[in-house]
């Protein structure tokens, strides 16, 4: 599998410094490469500047990737009912709230994409992880269906109230989702399946899994996977996980990746309500 990282070979993590410097605390940069030493000149303030765009740049972009794509297929779902001898009035109305229910999500992700990159004061409220789990699961159903994937849905806990950003975390686990789905398309398996499960680890803190029965991550690369720009794919953006892993942070909460006997388990691990 191809693993590629944003410019250059692994550096000296002084691209975190830098990132950290700029109010990027929460994010992992990829690795230097011929960057100057910003911290014995101010030459290296441009490349820095640099950095910061390249990298709010690729997150509104992965993530308007994503309404903007459900709008085209919608919108071309609802050009063939039109065509139809029959139109039906229910099924018009609910295409066209479909749509505007996803105009509104891009609306929004430059303002949650500002939050992330600029590590912004979040007004958290009180949240059901099984609301943002269903309403997400919701969402990517069409997704999974095509890619012939089934998904499943298990609480294993009372303990699911957070407090957070709802379009947020269902941003964070629908890139979570999303990376289980792709990692099904080259696995040699008869059934897909990706289950959703929420559960108490310790009596502070409620998880959600998202386990899969893919190939696996690569364990040269688990410990990379949250940073942005490291991919296994050669189409990947390597910003799905990094995202999610900013999203998660900003909650005070933190994400894991290990393999399975057969497959991964991306965990999101969150602050209990009563305890945040």
């Amino acid at each position: 599998m191809l693993v590629r990282f944003g410019r250059g070979d692994e550096g000296d993590g002084s691209a975190r410094h830098r990132c950290r410097r700029l109010g990027l605390a929460p994010m992992a940069i990829a690795h230097e490469a011929q960057a100057p030493d910003a911290g014995t000149s101010d030459i290296g303030r441009p490349w820095e500047r640099e950095m910061a765009v390249r990298v709010m740049t690729g997150y509104v972009a992965h993530e308007l990737n994503h309404p903007l794509g459900t709008i085209i297929n919608l919108a071309n779902i609802l050009s063939r009912r039109l065509a139809d001898p029959v139109v039906r009035s229910k099924d018009i109305s609910e295409h066209v709230k479909n749509i505007k229910a996803e105009a509104v999500r891009a609306t929004s992700i430059i303002k949650n994409m500002r939050m992330l990159t600029e590590h912004k004061p979040v007004a958290h409220e009180s949240l059901s992880l099984v609301e943002v789990c269903h309403d997400t699961i919701a969402r990517m159903k069409p997704l999974a269906k095509s890619k012939q994937v089934k998904i499943r849905f298990e609480v294993r806990t009372a303990l699911v109230r957070v407090h957070g950003v709802k379009e947020l975390l269902e941003t964070a686990l629908c890139n979570f989702i999303i990376n289980s789905i792709t990692a099904l398309d080259l696995a040699n398996v008869t059934s897909r399946l990706v289950i959703i499960r929420i559960l108490t680890p310790n009596p502070a803190e409620t998880a959600i899994q998202v386990l899969d029965n893919g190939i696996g991550v690569p364990g040269s690369i688990r410990d990379k996977v949250f940073e942005p720009f490291v991919t296994t794919r050669p189409d990947g953006s390597g910003l799905g996980l990094a995202i999610a892993g900013d999203i998660i942070r900003l909650h005070h909460g933190h994400v894991s990746c290990r393999r399975r006997k057969t497959g991964t388990c991306m965990e999101t691990t969150l602050p209990q309500e009563a305890l945040r």
